[in-house]
């Protein structure tokens, strides 16, 4: 393991090296976090005036710490920009971020494995596909803050347990981003040496 630790290590430093490899993970994890925000219902897109303001809670510190779901807090700040709503909950960004971060890192190993296999050691066969996959639970966490929604916009009656499973997506998403992080980053060898590591 501790193995597979390192060398993830070098897979994610050679991921930050690689301008082509950093900007598909960023552009993705930038796109998720609004997916993520979206997904929770703190950013809303409606059409309106271009008027910007700016709207703080009376008392701002004990409000971001209230919950209004399983991993959801509340709101301390409306940011209204006309075409878009955002009711700004620094905790929810912090969750949204870990996210993000966790499926752009994921997607950029993939990239590097997939766009250069020999130069990272990987065999062909073995592919870079897991990253990619990984990020559908990710996908899915945003449900854990609004379940609920999700399940009368489809029309299903669920009972208390099957709400309670929804509580589990964000932990399970994770867990399943960090394990395919480690599968993939730690499968790749990336070349030590002179340069970026990585041949063209």
């Amino acid at each position: 393991m501790p193995d597979r630790l390192r060398r993830t290590g070098r897979s994610l430093a050679l991921l930050v090296r690689r301008r082509d490899a950093l900007a598909v993970a960023s552009l993705l994890a930038v796109a998720y976090l609004v997916v993520y925000l979206v997904a929770v219902g703190d950013l809303t897109v409606r059409s309106g005036l271009p008027v910007e303001v700016v709207t703080v809670v009376a008392d701002p510190l004990s409000r971001m710490l209230e919950r209004t779901g399983p991993f959801a807090w509340e709101p301390v700040a409306l940011v209204d920009l006309g075409v878009a709503r955002w009711l700004v909950s620094p905790l929810n960004v912090a969750v949204g971020s870990v996210l993000a971060l966790l499926v752009g890192a994921n997607v950029g190993v993939t990239y590097l494995a997939w766009r250069h296999p020999q130069a990272c050691g990987v065999e062909r066969s073995r592919g870079g596909g897991s990253g990619v996959l990984a990020a559908v639970p990710a996908l899915l966490s945003g449900s854990a803050c609004c379940g609920p929604t999700v399940l009368l916009a489809v029309g299903v009656s669920a009972s208390g347990t099957l709400l309670t499973v929804f509580e589990w997506l964000l932990p399970l998403g994770v867990l399943l981003l960090v394990a395919s992080l480690l599968y993939t980053g730690g499968g790749l060898e990336p070349a030590t040496g002179g340069g970026d590591g990585v041949g063209t």
